[in-house]
């Protein structure tokens, strides 16, 4: 029974320290006090190892996927259907590691956003410059984007996003000026 009450101890501490509830240094000391000494560490560091490496390896894939869209659009012979599906795949999936790393409170979740929003951008200007070639919807489109770079920069506190749609739309209007 004593032994029970120890272990949940034990993973209570271990919940607190991984959810920062209590400072690292006072968690540590209580692990040692309820472990006397013993290295529940060793297990936790390996843990601790192949989440950092599945960590880096998602986000990896994630970066990889905005070159991975543009060898897409320009070097392959895949109709415009395939091709919307496959970016929009790789939209959906930057946009859900981007969630999880904001759930995980990761200072890392702005860059998968980012990469799925520079993915949407590529996919909405092809899409549009497939089905309205020579009209004025490219810049529509353009303006859309920059506007909801700046409200999603906004919302989610972004600043990298709030300052390239702004610019964004500085852009576009010296452009359409011309």
């Amino acid at each position: 029974m004593r032994d029970e009450r120890t272990k949940v101890i034990i993973n209570e501490i271990h919940y607190w320290k991984q959810n920062r509830l209590l400072p690292a240094t006072y968690c540590d000391f209580l692990l040692a006090l309820y472990t006397q000494g013993d290295g529940q560490e060793e297990k936790r560091g390996s843990r601790l190892k192949w989440s950092s490496l599945l960590f880096y390896s998602f986000l990896a894939v994630t970066l990889i996927l905005l070159p991975l869209s543009f060898l897409v659009i320009y070097f392959t012979q895949m109709g415009i259907i395939m091709q919307t599906g496959l970016l929009s795949s790789f939209v959906i999936t930057a946009w859900i590691h981007s969630g999880w790393l904001k759930y995980r409170k990761s200072i890392w979740f702005p860059l998968p956003l980012i990469v799925g929003l520079l993915i949407f951008f590529v996919l909405s200007i092809t899409a549009v410059g497939y089905y309205f070639p020579g009209s004025s919807s490219l810049a529509w489109t353009a303006a859309f984007h920059c506007f909801l770079w700046v409200a999603i920069g906004h919302r989610l506190s972004v600043k990298t996003l709030t300052i390239s749609g702004l610019a964004g739309f500085l852009l576009l209007a010296v452009l359409v000026n011309l």
